[in-house]
Formats: structure tokens, sequence, C-alpha cells
């Protein structure tokens, strides 16, 4: 057995209650009852022991006969359900009744095909900072654009007279970067606002006037708070929010109103002796938009595909992109143009797209008292919890209550009595995904948009061996 120094359990058992209470309370209010796993619909199960784990092998179903059968299968089997939103980017969801290259080929669609719009071409008409054009243009690339890739097309869908790929309104967007560092920081702030007249005048959108944006709707919204007792939508909706089963919903929200306040600009250190450094942000990206796209992603607008403060703009305002002394300028052009992860890993819409088997938890002996508490709030919170009993005089005992939050550990194995006390394996055929948005799509598009090119590529494969029967024939 494991002895468990008195003073820090109790130290820590408060703390480890409250995250089982959590992820029990998210369990309880959404999670319907488990059906046990049928082995014949997966051929067997994978146990898990102390050396790692093992596929136990069982009657399995008989191959079907055609291709019917086998949808037909899949049809009565597959389900897909969402177990939780821990914030706006982050989606797990489950997908059952399916083969493991299914799950796996949906995770790696999510990951290199979903296309989304990036910065492709760099057009530098001058850069005398220390960063190379390369390098810079690498970086540039990587910035995340918050605009919705299904209201554009694909580059080549539209060509010119002489039948070669044009870039259009439909399949382009346009941002420049035209960055020059004074002297000091009020010579520098002098400059920027000379030529954020000229900007406007020409009809370019920097990441201040998205900042302009979101002040004045703030203000609105505090305006028309004032009828329903000063609460605004954000604040109805932090009240209404349920814990998550990390429990980190509020924490993240209140983090990312902390970047994107518009009252948060951060300013380089301007120290005596030194010369004066200028940090270009992408809030000195310039949109520039063509043809009709103004009307389509209007500025103060917060529909699909718009930014912030709308239009369209990167997904954060305050990437760092380079640093500049006096005298050194920056001016360019970059072309967004819509791709697929699996070209360059900017497009990819995914932060992280993974998946794990689903736990199947049992208890094949009892087990009570202090090694139930031992169990319930060490070797796996979450899991398990204690239930009052009167079982051969015993206090309490020790019930499943949320295999979800199972990690497969294994600690409880260093018990010899729990080791013979409890079972655990993974039900090959139940997939639990996490998916993590960049932010320019929601995960359930991401995924709903995966799901789409998994269709596609099949049909293509059907028709493919449609053609080849009837060459055959």
């Amino acid at each position: 057995s494991i002895t468990i120094n008195h003073e820090l359990k109790q130290q820590t058992k408060s703390r480890t209650n409250n995250r089982a209470r959590v992820t029990n309370t998210k369990a309880n209010k959404n999670m319907a009852p488990i059906p046990e796993p049928d082995l014949t619909a997966t051929g067997g199960t994978y146990d898990v022991n102390e050396a790692g784990i093992e596929f136990r092998h069982a009657p399995a179903l008989t191959t079907p006969k055609d291709g019917t059968e086998f949808l037909t299968r899949m049809q009565n089997n597959l389900s897909l359900k969402v177990l939780d939103r821990p914030s706006k980017n982050e989606l797990v969801f489950e997908l059952v009744g399916v083969d493991i290259s299914f799950a796996n080929a949906l995770r790696r669609i999510m990951i290199a095909e979903v296309p989304t719009m990036a910065l492709e071409f760099v057009y530098m008409w001058n850069n005398s900072g220390l960063i190379h054009d390369e390098v810079l243009s690498h970086r540039l690339g990587l910035v995340p654009l918050n605009v919705d890739p299904r209201l554009f097309d694909e580059y080549g869908f539209d060509v010119d007279e002489d039948g070669n790929p044009a870039a259009t309104d439909r399949n382009t967007i346009v941002f420049r970067l035209n960055v020059t560092c004074g002297r000091t920081a009020k010579e520098d702030e002098k400059i920027r606002k000379k030529m954020e007249v000229k900007w406007k005048n020409e009809g370019l959108v920097s990441g201040y006037d998205v900042a302009e944006a979101q002040k004045s709707k703030k203000e609105k919204k505090k305006s028309s708070s004032r009828g329903r007792g000063g609460k605004t939508n954000d604040d109805e909706m932090e009240d209404n929010l349920e814990p998550s089963v990390m429990n980190l919903s509020i924490a993240d929200r209140a983090a990312a109103d902390a970047v994107s306040s518009p009252n948060v600009q951060p300013t380089p250190i301007d120290s005596p002796h030194r010369p004066f450094t200028k940090h270009v942000y992408t809030r000195d990206f310039l949109w520039a938009p063509q043809g009709d796209q103004l009307s389509r992603f209007p500025l103060h607008s917060s529909g699909v595909g718009s930014g912030v403060g709308g239009g369209i703009r990167p997904l954060h305002e305050d990437i760092l992109i380079a640093k500049l002394r006096p005298g050194q300028v920056i001016e360019l052009e970059a072309h967004a143009r819509k791709g697929v992860g699996k070209d360059h890993a900017k497009f990819s819409p995914v932060a992280t797209a993974s998946y794990r088997l689903m736990p199947h938890v049992e208890i094949l002996k009892p087990v009570y008292d202090e090694l139930a508490e031992e169990l319930v709030n060490w070797f796996e919170p979450g899991v398990f919890k204690c239930e009052p009993t009167d079982e051969d005089g015993h206090r309490i005992k020790a019930v499943v209550v949320n295999p979800y939050a199972c990690t497969m550990s294994r600690n409880y194995m260093r018990n010899p009595i729990l080791k013979e006390s409890i079972k655990m394996s993974r039900i090959p055929n139940h997939f639990i995904f996490s998916v993590e948005s960049v932010g320019m799509m929601e995960p359930a598009v991401i995924v709903a948009e995966a799901l789409k090119v998994l269709k596609e590529k099949c049909e293509r494969v059907s028709g493919l061996a449609d053609d080849a029967l009837a060459m055959g024939e």
C-alpha cells in the first residue's frame, strides 16, 4: 500500500474536491448514462495494465457483404455529440461508432485540408530595418487574419483574357504596411497621426480605426444598459456562464479582454542616452479594400467574416512584427489568398486537433472508507465519487461517476488492493476529440467543413471506381 503524508493530504484535499465537483457537475447535467461497450462491434477492447495497453480480442461481427450493409451498420451506430465548450475557440466532442481510420482522417483534414486566408505574396518596396526581407515576409505570412474563407474564391477561379489566373476582389485581400521611425517618441507619434489622415483619405483601414470602433461600441453598450440595471450583454453572459470541465472560461475571457482592450497600448521603453526604438505591430497593417469588399465587410459591423471593429483585420492587433530605429522604414504590400495547411502551416485553421479513446472504468470489488477517499481525491480525481453506504458496517464506498475525466494515469495500480478492485480499458470505436481553433473560424465550423471535405473525397473515389468498372465492361 501507499503511505500518504497526512498534512499534505489535508492541505490539498479541498482543492481536489473542488476540481472533482466542477467536473462531476458538468457531467451530471449534460451526460447520459454510458452504455456498456459492444465488443462484437469493435472486435475487442484495449485493456490498461501496469506495462501499458494490451488489445483483448473478442468475437467480431461478420464482414459486410456489400456497401449497402456497411453503410446501414455505420448509420445505425454513428453518433456525434458535443461535450464541452471551454471557450469560444475550443470544442470537445465525442464520435462513436466509427473506425479509427475515419477518426484519423477527420483529424488530419481539420489540420491540413480546411482552407483559410493567409498572406501569400509580399511586395517589398523599401525595408531598411534589421530584419531581412525573407524573414519579414515569413513573419507576415504567419499572422492570422480574422476573415471567413468561405466568402472568398480559390485563386485561379477567375482568369484574364489570356486565360491566366487573375487577382480579383473575390479571391485576394490587400494589406499595406508603411511605417517610419522618428527620432523620439513624440516625433514618431506626430508622424503617425499625419500619415493616418493621409491613409483615411485613401480609404485605408488601420488597427487604430478598429480601436475607435471598439471604444464607440462600448460607449453605446454602456448607454443602452442604464435601463437594465447597469448590466451589459457581456455582464449577463458572465453571470450565466457555466463552469467548464477545465474551469477556465472566466479566466480565458478576462485574459482576452485585457489583450484586446483599446486602452491598453503597448509602448516601447524610451531609455535616456539610447536611440528610440519603434515597435511595429499588426495594428499598423493597412487594409486596402478592393472592389466591393468595403460593402461586403463594413468597417463598423460585427457580421460574419468581419474583424473586431469591422472590416478585414488581423485576428490580433498586438502581434509584434518588427522593431525599427530612427530613420528606418518598412514599406510593402501583401496579398492574402486562400490555401490549405498541407501547402503551408500558416493556412491551418487549428492550433491543436487531437483525439483519445473513450475510457471504460469498472469497479470489480467494492472500495470502502479511507481507501475510497484516496481513490476519489488522489488517484483519479473527477472519475469516482463517494456515496454513503451501510454495507458490512462501512461509511462510504466509491462509485464511477464520470469516466470522461479519466486520464489513464494508472496511479491507483500502485496500491495492490485498488489494483485488484479497479479495471480500466479503452473503447476502440469511441473517440473524444479536442479541437482548438486559431480564431478565424469557430471550431464547430471547422469540424463541419472537415466533414464536407471528407465527403467530397469519398464521392471522388466512388466516381473513379465507377469509371474504372465502366471501362472494364
